[in-house]
């Protein structure tokens, strides 16, 4: 007697891929890099103390426009006293020191500006 379509065995189909014992090739990666890229001004006297007119530099995700001028007091001490007098701006906008920083931003550190 032959056999009917409906008798025959079923074929097996394969185990999806998402299933299989991972080989170790294909792990979670951490983010490359946790930092943000943002530029930086100094004008007059914050200018001259620092020897830099502008730089980009890597902070850390959240970090505040505090935080950035903490890094530049640590690098130039000299800056130590002068974060009272200065107003910093984002993005070509005053800004209070507690704005945090996004990645492409500009920031510049201005100090008073006299004149007569």
């Amino acid at each position: 007697m032959a056999e009917s379509f409906w008798s025959l065995p079923k074929p097996c189909s394969p185990a999806p891929l998402a299933g299989r014992v991972p080989s170790g090739y294909n792990f979670p990666m951490p983010r490359v890099s946790p930092n943000l890229r943002v530029k930086v001004l100094f004008f007059g006297r914050i200018r001259e103390l620092t020897g830099i007119t502008e730089e980009s530099i890597e902070i850390p995700e959240g970090a505040t426009l505090a935080d950035l001028f903490d890094r530049y007091q640590s690098r130039f001490p000299s800056l130590t006293g002068f974060r009272a007098s200065l107003v910093a701006s984002r993005n070509q906008e005053f800004a209070s020191w507690e704005t945090p920083l996004s990645a492409g931003d500009d920031v510049a550190f201005l100090p008073p500006v006299s004149g007569g």
